[in-house]
């Protein structure tokens, strides 16, 4: 398969990164096949194999003399499924068998049940069956993120790290829960700093726990310090409490509240993140629900319905909190992220204020955090 790019919208260059791949296709329906296989190999796919039936589908994955050899991305309609539990219990067979080949979900009318289906079964995105530019542009993205997984080019590294700190728990998953889902996914090691155990809006020991749920669902480590909820400040102990999982995740990407807010506690966490983070190359600011209009991003983190649904899952693990702050309404959420999606020629997108980038000259990666 040739070399495939990524355009600085964060969208994948369909002609490009389709060229060259053999596909196969989990469709019941043949004239529906038929429409999917010719959109697929007019971007560029050399072949595109169609199967009937889940039975098929494995044989095709378990079979290292398939018809086309080994897979570059496997695209099925969540039809073949029984229901949400078989849709993911599909997704770890065919993850047993063709470990390391993507798997793009179609279906009718994806809901948020079936998005946490195919979140739970690692699928690379989930689309509408009806939709063949979207179904184009998933599978370039997961042919893209399938050859280089970090999409780096010429930085010779071979994994990215990621601190996103917060003041209070559930901070981290509000402004940024889909971009450290989609970054853990990707193979980034990412780490979740939260600085407080949020005494002042709940039971501190619940709070923790829910906070390391929420981190499991996005495949994050979770570090938590215990500094005074409501009353931090940026000084040296702040600063060293920061400092401290600089050290231990060794980053290459810091994210943090903005200046551009009305807590004290998370401008006060912004200005220590600053300093303890001034030897990292990137540093940008995620949204808050308390920023004000002063916030200005000037990037955004393309997301896919797995994201969002791992996002809101998340958010859901801090259920103390979930069901009394109206800034936690799932439709709120996702309607939010639908709005940052318009800068990125996207559907979903989490909107971030880069503050500054000292990465080399000639380092690319599209939308590298």
């Amino acid at each position: 398969m040739s070399e495939m790019r990524r355009l600085d919208g964060g969208g994948a260059h369909a002609d490009a990164a389709l060229e060259g791949a053999d596909i196969l296709l989990g469709e019941g329906d043949p004239v529906i096949a038929a429409r999917m296989a010719e959109a697929l190999r007019a971007q560029g796919a050399a072949s595109v194999h169609i199967v009937g039936s889940p039975a098929a589908l494995l044989r095709a994955g378990a079979d290292p003399a398939a018809p086309v050899g080994l897979w570059d991305v496997a695209v099925w309609h969540t039809g073949l499924s029984r229901d949400e539990d078989d849709l993911t219990e599909l997704l770890d067979r065919w993850r047993l068998q063709r470990p390391g080949v993507p798997v793009v979900l179609l279906d009718d009318a994806p809901s948020a049940r079936l998005a946490v289906a195919a979140l739970r079964g690692r699928a690379a995105d989930l689309v509408e069956r009806s939709d063949d530019t979207g179904l184009v542009a998933a599978v370039a993205r997961a042919l893209t993120d399938r050859s280089d997984p970090l999409g780096v080019e010429g930085a010779g590294q071979t994994s990215l790290s990621m601190l996103v700190v917060g003041a209070h728990p559930d901070d981290v998953e509000i402004g940024v829960g889909g971009t450290i889902h989609r970054r853990a996914h990707a193979g980034w090691d990412v780490t979740v700093l939260t600085l407080s155990g949020g005494g002042g809006g709940g039971d501190p020991v619940r709070r923790r726990k829910e906070a390391h749920r929420a981190a499991e669902v996005l495949g994050a480590r979770l570090l938590m310090e215990n500094l005074p909820d409501g009353s931090m400040v940026d000084d040296r102990s702040t600063v060293q409490a920061v400092e401290r999982a600089v050290d231990l995740a060794s980053p290459d990407v810091v994210l943090v509240h903005s200046e551009s807010d009305t807590h004290q506690d998370h401008r006060a966490v912004h200005r220590a993140t600053l300093v303890a983070s001034r030897k990292v190359p990137r540093l940008g600011c995620y949204q808050s629900p308390s920023a004000t209009t002063a916030y200005r991003p000037n990037r955004f983190i393309e997301l896919n319905e797995a994201d969002v649904a791992a996002k809101l899952a998340a958010i859901g693990a801090h259920d103390s909190q979930a069901s009394t702050r109206w800034y936690l309404d799932q439709d709120l959420l996702r309607s939010t992220a639908r709005y940052w999606g318009r800068f990125s020629q996207t559907r979903y997108a989490e909107p971030l204020e880069l503050v500054h980038d000292r990465t080399p000259l000639g380092y690319y990666h599209a939308d590298y955090a």
